[in-house]
């Protein structure tokens, strides 16, 4: 019987408050997997008491320190001296997490070799994980050149052939990865005596050739191949997840709804290159699913899908409320089209989904200029729409009698294609955020991301792209809590501006939003949904929370996140026993 060992790359220190979350996407592959008889053994550092063990504490308190003393004082030069020690001691911090998590690797490549398992697969994310994964990946093959290396995730689906030609992955597998791998399974299955690599990998590959494995990149004479995509779909069904409970993860489970987009045609949006087409789950299925995560003391959960309609979100709610279910849960959802003249029917939706336990949710809203949300984002909604969906969702809020947290998401500054001014723009950003004041907003810079309209057509939205980007931005760490000086160089331009002149401009709206509207930015549905878990719910709170766990990431002393992923775990597992 074949084994398979699946490891979820990381990076040396947390980048979100939400990292140690239960992983789906590896669960859901074990799901499926077990179901078809192979063993899977599941390898998660992503925990809170992991992070921990990479930093000295007594380096990451001296920093944290440092933060506090350089928020507190009013004297330039001190906060220029205190600024100078603190990117001296991040320097140091730096190397002493990278020699342990590399001590980490090399232990774990080790390990490999004296398993039974003939497989390492590798869910890989972006920057600083994927160089992590690559050099796990280059031990493996010393170390124990006879297994064999799978990438998966989203991160191989994007690039596909691309991150093969940069990485030593055997092979790589795109979208909904466990039907691929059964089959992988199955043919090692079939080999009989002793194990050898190169002859297994030539038989994949056969077998790819003959049209039997969908989903896949191979190598073959010195030449990357990709499959035909497997087609999803309209109703989808995925397998349960299987996790291994663990206190020092966050639980709450990602809940896969629906694949990809209703809408799709985003100019700037990557969806269509993971799911083409968009299809749901049955709500029963769901349901089903939600149940198996209680049973394990989960009752906190974020839909996955990119976006979920109200109508379809207000049929789950339906199903969960009609098994007495007390969960509580988050959602992506785009504004209504006409969300006007659909006001009525809209607000029943968002008060069945509030009762049903709907306490945060996620809206793109991208700007709130009609000329650029239609010419350049391609968005499907305008100014009235957001406007509308938001009243909509404010006024079932006080039909059910539940706060529901909002976070809205801007890209700033846009492609202005000589249609409109900057200030125009930043100015219609303001007047619907005066509008429709929501708990948060997220703000992030433009990107011409691969396989995007805004990629393939750049010149059109007028970008500017080196050759070597797409190579740097695999490896790129792109983290928003950064000053924009502090961002690693991206050879991307728009209009003329430099990638970090656009970061400036980024920063800028940032503050004039928190300083004009006192809203606070970069607090996504995820993080007000552990904050509502914890307790957490005033504004004042939450401006507090955000700021002391903005200080746990910049300083590495996870002491406040810690505190609080154990108090969303208490409240999860509560809930399940009510």
């Amino acid at each position: 019987m074949a084994k398979l060992i699946l490891w979820n790359s990381i990076a040396k220190r947390r980048r979100s408050i939400s990292d140690t979350f239960y992983d789906n996407g590896l669960a859901t592959l074990r799901g499926y997997l077990q179901d078809k008889g192979h063993e899977i053994k599941i390898i998660d550092w992503a925990r809170n008491d992991f992070f921990q063990s990479l930093t000295p504490l007594y380096l990451a308190r001296l920093l944290r320190f440092i933060y506090g003393a350089m928020k507190k004082s009013k004297s330039p030069w001190k906060r220029k001296f205190l600024g100078a020690v603190s990117i001296q001691l991040q320097e140091l911090l730096s190397v002493i997490q990278e020699a342990r998590l590399k001590m980490y690797l090399n232990n774990f490549a080790r390990r490999v070799k004296k398993s039974t398992a003939h497989i390492v697969g590798i869910k890989l994310w972006y920057g600083e994980a994927y160089q992590n994964a690559k050099y796990l990946v280059d031990l493996i093959r010393k170390i124990s050149p006879q297994t064999i290396t799978i990438a998966g995730g989203y991160h191989v689906t994007l690039y596909e052939k691309l991150l093969m030609e940069d990485s030593a992955f055997d092979l790589g597998v795109v979208c909904e990865g466990e039907f691929t791998l059964d089959k992988i399974l199955k043919i090692i299955d079939e080999e009989k005596g002793d194990w050898n690599k190169d002859v297994v990998l030539a038989k994949i590959a056969a077998y790819a050739e003959a049209g039997a494995l969908e989903n896949l990149l191979y190598r073959k004479d010195g030449q990357i191949i990709q499959t035909k995509r497997r087609e999803v779909k309209v109703h989808s069904s995925k397998s349960i997840p299987v996790y291994t409970l663990d206190p020092e993860k966050v639980a709450i489970h990602v809940m896969v709804e629906s694949l990809g987009c209703d809408w799709g045609k985003c100019n700037f949006c990557v969806h269509p290159q993971f799911y083409p087409n968009y299809a749901l789950r049955d709500p029963e299925e769901i349901v089903t699913e939600i149940k198996s995560m209680a049973d394990n003391g989960i009752g906190v959960f974020r839909f996955a899908g990119s976006d979920t309609p109200p109508a379809f979100g207000a049929r789950i709610a339906t199903r969960i409320k009609e098994n007495n279910l007390h969960v509580v849960f988050g959602m992506g959802s785009r504004a209504i089209r006409n969300a006007q003249s659909q006001f009525d029917a809209l607000v029943a939706s968002y008060s069945t989904l509030i009762r049903g336990g709907m306490r945060a949710v996620f809206m793109g809203g991208e700007t709130g200029n009609d000329v650029i949300n239609d010419c350049v984002m391609n968005k499907g909604i305008g100014f009235d729409d957001l406007v509308w969906s938001i009243k909509a969702l404010r006024e079932a809020q006080k039909q059910a009698g539940e706060k529901v947290f909002l976070s809205l998401a801007f890209i700033y500054p846009a492609p202005l294609m000589g249609k409109v001014t900057l200030r125009q723009v930043e100015e219609d950003n303001m007047r619907l955020l005066k509008e429709t004041m929501p708990d948060s907003v997220m703000i992030t810079p433009p990107g011409p991301f691969l396989h995007t309209k805004w990629y393939n057509e750049k010149d059109k939205f007028g970008f500017q792209i080196d050759s070597s980007l797409i190579k740097t931005a695999m490896s790129y760490e792109y983290v928003l809590y950064k000053p924009p000086h502090l961002w690693p160089k991206l050879d991307i331009s728009l209009e003329g501006r430099s990638f970090a002149q656009l970061l400036v401009e980024c920063n800028d709206f940032r503050v004039r939003v928190e300083n004009e509207l006192h809203i606070p930015t970069d607090i996504s549905d995820e993080h007000f949904l552990m904050f509502y878990a914890a307790g957490i719910r005033s504004a004042e709170q939450i401006e507090k929370m955000k700021a002391e766990t903005m200080l746990d990431i910049v300083s590495c002393d996870y002491r406040v996140t810690n505190q609080l992923a154990r108090k969303v775990n208490e409240f999860s597992r509560k809930l399940t026993q009510t």
